[in-house]
């Protein structure tokens, strides 16, 4: 029974911590995110953003989960990645800081007050506030009960010996700390059990911190799990992630070893700075808040001279592979629960789409003039018509899929209108697709008068693809949209008077100007759908296709 209400009071502790990281990340703008690629150019600010994210969104889990995405999606590079990771380990350390407030009295009157906010209030962000001191008054409550629970431990003998033996003997209490935090996949909740263990002097100053450095290790494993069958980059973060604390647990176990008046140095050098005789017992909860942060901050000073060896040193572990193919796909459902990077990973693969249709309209292009051999023969524009509908199978149904878990109204808009984007490319890609074929079966030869209108209105069809590109990419726009429209228009136009006129002079036979007409059709559509294709497209801002709010 004893197990089961520490699970209990462990349970509530997570869930609060849950709660409040997930609507952290309902309040913080999606802005923040996008912050990733914009201002990681420079490593010491990447360190900033990565600490200031990881406060805010409560997990240093929830951070490297977004890097691996952004790697697997290639909008950021590996040396990006480990700037922000350095300053994700202490950012994380903030929680620890809030429970050594000893503040499990706030618990009650904080979930108290939550309920006010969630039942007497209609408004959104009014129950988000809600929300949130819910999630921080279970957090304190799970804390109070964990420590309740866990006080008779102390009186049995072999509890009470392997607590102590963390700290005679550091490397066990790294292991153990690694795999409870392995189990939980939460470096906050093993410190909030170390916290809990030290309020009921079950475990000494050096013994809590062994179980830190564990838990600094475990926590990466979260980063490792959403790194598996992504592209190489994705998986170097995931080992940067780890390398970096396993590395700064090494030396400073190394540091336990070396002591001051008879204490490890480091632990003495958190005394000095820290209220209070630790080694006689006093403030111990707050002293290894502080140990965490002062070990984060240290390890990221350390290693900060060091992140492009640390980069090259996660290529012998995760090594090129010239065989490797690269991968079909950039989204990857695993990330669902963060919208933004869901999003991002949807306009990267829209911009693939684009790709294979773009060559499927050349093709019908070079076809329709018959002056060159086009690039794809009949079975391979087949086979791309192929790619192109699959691709909107998957990511139409990875699009609605992902409204379940959308955060915000913004990104539900964002959601629908790539869906409408992949929707009309696909629409494009039946009808270049149909040219082809008509023109392969019928054998059909334009007059010289129409494939004149033609060239232009396929250069600005040309240039409707790479406009899609841009907006895709968040890029600068260097066509302009409506002036594209127009023209294509007005060539549309010109395109159906010339045929007209052909017909009316009796240089077509009835059969081939309906084949033609179909064609025009075909033609229209295509830089009809392109249009609209375009204009679907959510605005971004930056150069990186990063999602951004920017409403």
């Amino acid at each position: 029974m004893l197990i089961l209400n520490i699970l209990g009071g462990l349970g509530v502790f997570l869930y609060g911590l849950k709660l409040m990281s997930d609507t952290l990340q309902k309040i913080s703008s999606s802005k923040l995110r996008s912050f990733f690629n914009k201002f990681t150019k420079n490593k010491l600010i990447g360190i900033g953003l990565g600490a200031v994210v990881t406060s805010i969104l409560q997990s240093s889990s929830a951070t490297s989960v977004i890097l691996v995405g952004f790697a697997n999606a290639g909008v950021i590079k590996l040396t990006q990645c480990i700037s922000i990771i350095f300053g994700a380990n202490i950012g994380t350390t903030i929680t620890a800081q809030i429970i050594a407030f000893k503040s499990s009295s706030l618990a009650l009157p904080l979930i108290g007050i939550s309920a006010l906010f969630l039942l007497l209030s209609k408004k959104p962000k009014t129950r988000q506030i809600g929300e949130l001191l819910l999630g921080l008054g279970l957090l304190f409550l799970g804390l109070k009960l964990m420590g309740s629970y866990l006080k008779p431990l102390k009186e049995i003998p072999l509890f009470s010996e392997l607590f102590v033996s963390f700290g005679t003997n550091p490397l066990l209490g790294i292991l153990v700390g690694t795999l409870v935090t392995m189990v939980l996949q939460s470096s906050s909740a093993t410190t909030g059990m170390i916290i809990a263990l030290a309020s009921m002097d079950a475990i000494n100053f050096q013994s809590a911190f062994a179980l830190e450095l564990g838990g600094n290790i475990g926590t990466t494993i979260t980063a490792q799990i959403a790194s598996i069958n992504t592209n190489i980059t994705a998986r170097r973060t995931a080992w940067a992630h780890t390398l970096f604390n396993v590395i700064g647990a090494t030396y400073m176990l190394m540091l336990f070893y070396i002591k001051v008046h008879g204490q490890p140095i480091f632990l003495h050098l958190i005394n000095v700075c820290t209220p209070g005789n630790v080694f006689a017992g006093e403030n111990l909860a707050r002293h290894i808040a502080n140990a965490h942060t002062v070990f984060n901050v240290f390890n990221a000073v350390i290693m900060f001279p060091f992140i492009d060896k640390l980069a090259k040193l996660t290529h012998y572990i995760v090594p090129d592979d010239d065989t490797q193919v690269q991968a079909k796909s950039y989204i990857d459902a695993r990330f669902s629960t963060s919208p933004p990077i869901s999003l991002m990973q949807a306009r990267k693969e829209l911009t693939q789409m684009n790709h294979h249709v773009h060559q499927l309209t050349t093709t019908a292009y070079i076809k329709l003039l018959g002056k060159s051999k086009p690039s794809l023969s009949s079975q391979q524009a087949e086979d791309t018509e192929a790619t192109v509908n699959q691709m909107h199978n998957k990511l139409t149904q990875f699009l609605v899929a992902l409204n379940v878990d959308i955060l915000t109204e913004s990104q539900h808009i964002k959601s629908n209108k790539l869906i409408h984007t992949t929707g009309h490319l696909e629409r494009v890609g039946d009808y270049a697709t149909t040219i082809i074929k008509r023109i392969d079966d019928q054998n059909i030869q334009l007059p010289e008068s129409l494939t004149r209108i033609i060239e232009p209105l396929f250069d600005k069809i040309e240039h409707q693809h790479q406009l899609i590109d841009q907006i895709l990419l968040g890029q600068p726009t260097t066509k302009n949209s409506e002036t594209l429209n127009q023209r294509a228009i007005e060539l549309e136009q010109m395109l159906r008077r010339e045929h007209l006129s052909t017909m009316r002079t009796k240089k077509l036979s009835t059969q081939q100007g309906l084949a033609i007409v179909g064609l025009i059709h075909n033609l229209e559509r295509i830089s009809s759908h392109l249009k609209q294709a375009a204009q679907s497209i959510p605005y971004t801002q930056h150069a990186s296709y990063v999602d951004v709010e920017t409403d």
